[in-house]
């Protein structure tokens, strides 16, 4: 046994270190892939914070430029909105293409508040209509170009709890040439710290187009990923048969409000949520990778039936909350500042704590195992790609990544879930198979108990008996009909019956079996004791075989005895007979033909009440079978050690 698990420990392992190094290198390719795909696209920066875009491909095979460099900063100035046209810069500040670092992080800028920054353009190469605008920020903000407004993002005010930002950006159409052009962006905040990323010249048409696009790739995975969690609540709730877990719908209904709250989501759902300012819910997206985690790690302990205590659940939320609270109270919330790393790196404790159960599970060969942990690597990448973009390492635009990994993680968990469909059905199937034999099982009972022979010679003992002695007839008829009635009886019964009913009907066959054989057939019984259960029609054909094919294949006949006995332990009962003996091993044999005889009744004994059967027979001396009974109080015992 320790050999066993210190096997699976390792196989543990060996796959929870492949599945991290695998993950990592996901990362690290997605991250290279992202700083490739954004920087090509920047143009060259020049002292005064001129971009100069000559150098750069011209819009016929570039779609967009990203102005990363120096900007001058004006502090707490709106120089376009207040008509301030000889504003002197406060500083000058680098714009980062993605929030990889604070670029107010070396001067005196609080978080929330107002600020203006400008640039200059020239030697663009556009025969098009292009548009200027800052894809993903949080803050508000205002952009002119040449002094003309081109788009804006949110409700910008001087006044911090007035300031509301939005997901979505108003973008116009706007013409620009080699000539030098002004751009001016006023940003205004509650918590964020001014324009974090840099802004975009890009193609009007194709952003659009671009932009609408994503939208609908992303609604659409909603959409699916929503309908299946309504759907799963629905059976979860309807079905009698539990084939899921109920974190399964949760899980998919979180995944769904994340894609909801990211940029392209909320810039279309925000008048459902009360209009709340992007960068309230942006805190909120802060805490949503743990919550899914948790959520997954529940509906992975459900199906997999992992060994995950829920004191253990309890620590990592506590923590976590402790965490989150602590940092809300106790730090400026900024989106660079090191709270959010902090939530992060709590989540990541998840994730190995995740993909340990996950990899004990593999390595115990749980169904289903493999399978799940492909899926949460998806989960995860999905997760950490965004939390990476926002958290300001890595450049790329998760726009339709996060998306699409979250669809093939519902995709891989829709594969499980149509598995256990299958295998449900494939055991109600062979339920309900078992029960058509169970059915026609005690048909053949009954058959077996009113034969066709048996019938045709007990009435003609009673015609015979009728006018030679009608008194023995009239008892021979009641009799029958009691015999009739008990095989009818058993067919309703599926718990034992008390012992004395089964001797009842014993004594009704044995009487008509007296009348037909007369001197060759002698029946004697010895019930020590009756207070017990049998099922019914159990002892009847033991008495039987013993009469049918034991003592009447004698020429000179012989005797059938019924005991009853008990001990401390089990109650007996004995059905043994003198007559002409055979080989117990025949009683096993398979031939093809419908036994119902002592093997059906071997069976039910075994099975309803952990009897013991015990057969002995000796060709040409007789046969003694022995049923050994526990009694209700012993087999408690029994089942307790």
């Amino acid at each position: 046994m320790k050999q066993t698990y210190k096997a699976q420990k390792r196989k543990s392992d060996v796959y929870l270190l492949l599945f991290v190094l695998f993950t990592v290198f996901m990362l690290i390719f997605i991250y290279f892939v992202g700083e490739h795909s954004v920087r090509r696209d920047n143009v060259k920066s020049m002292p005064n914070a001129v971009f100069d875009c000559s150098e750069a491909r011209p819009f016929e095979k570039v779609h967009r430029y990203y102005l990363e460099g120096d900007w001058q900063f004006f502090y707490r100035q709106w120089i376009v909105s207040d008509g301030i046209a000889a504003a002197e810069p406060t500083a000058s500040v680098h714009i980062p293409s993605t929030q990889v670092k604070n670029p107010h992080a070396h001067m005196p800028f609080e978080n929330g508040g107002y600020a203006s920054y400008r640039c200059y353009v020239q030697g663009l190469q556009a025969d098009r209509a292009v548009t200027v605008y800052v894809p993903n920020l949080v803050c508000a903000y205002r952009i002119y170009v040449d002094g003309s407004l081109v788009s804006e993002s949110g409700i910008t005010s001087k006044i911090q709890n007035e300031t509301k930002s939005s997901a979505a950006a108003v973008k116009e159409k706007v013409f620009l040439d080699e000539n030098l052009h002004e751009i001016i962006i006023e940003v205004s905040a509650n918590t964020f710290s001014g324009l974090y990323l840099s802004p975009m010249i890009a193609d009007y048409a194709h952003e659009t187009a671009y932009v609408n696009g994503m939208l609908a790739l992303r609604y659409s995975l909603i959409g699916i990923i929503l309908y299946a969690a309504v759907v799963l609540f629905i059976l979860s709730g309807s079905s009698k048969v539990r084939f899921f877990s109920p974190w399964m719908p949760v899980l998919f209904a979180l995944i769904a409000l994340r894609m909801l709250f990211s940029t392209e989501g909320y810039s279309v759902t925000q008048s459902w949520f009360f209009s709340l300012s992007y960068e309230n819910i942006h805190m909120i997206t802060f805490a949503s990778p743990f919550i899914i985690k948790l959520a997954a790690l529940l509906y992975f302990r459900d199906e997999l039936k992992l060994d995950v205590p829920m004191r253990h659940i309890a620590y990592l939320s506590g923590f976590f909350i402790l965490i989150t609270v602590s940092a809300y109270l106790f730090s400026e919330i900024s989106f660079n500042y090191s709270y959010y790393w902090i939530l992060q790196m709590v989540s990541s404790v998840a994730d190995i704590y995740i993909f340990r159960k996950l990899c004990d599970g593999l390595a115990e060969g749980k169904k289903n195992a493999g399978l799940l942990c492909g899926a949460y690597l998806f989960l995860l990448c999905g997760v950490n790609i965004n939390i990476l973009y926002t958290g300001g390492v890595m450049s790329i635009r998760s726009s339709s990544f996060m998306p699409i990994a979250f669809a093939l993680f519902a995709l891989c968990i829709t594969v499980i879930q149509a598995r256990n469909a299958v295998l449900l059905y494939q055991r109600v199937q062979q339920t309900r198979s078992l029960e058509l034999e169970l059915e026609k099982a005690n048909m053949a009972v009954m058959i077996s108990q009113i034969q066709p022979h048996f019938l045709y010679n007990a009435l003609n003992t009673i015609k015979s008996l009728i006018r030679r002695n009608p008194k023995a007839a009239e008892e021979a008829v009641i009799d029958f009909s009691y015999y009739l009635r008990g095989n009818m009886d058993s067919l309703s019964h599926t718990e034992p019956i008390p012992f004395r009913t089964e001797l009842d009907h014993i004594r009704h066959y044995c009487k008509i079996e007296l009348l037909r054989f007369s001197d060759k057939l002698h029946i004697e019984y010895v019930i020590e004791t009756d207070n017990f259960s049998v099922p019914p029609l159990s002892i009847q054909p033991l008495v039987e075989n013993a009469i049918k094919h034991g003592v009447t294949k004698r020429p000179e006949g012989g005797t059938v005895r019924i005991h009853t006995y008990e001990n401390r332990d089990e109650c007996i009962v004995c059905v043994e007979d003198n007559g002409v003996g055979f080989n117990p091993s025949d009683i096993l044999q398979r031939d093809g033909r419908a036994h119902v005889g002592l093997p059906n009744t071997c069976y039910r004994l075994e099975n309803m009440l952990h009897a013991q059967i015990d057969i002995q027979s000796k060709i040409g001396v007789g046969t003694t079978v022995t049923v050994h009974i526990p009694k209700p109080n012993n087999k408690e015992k029994e089942n307790t050690q």
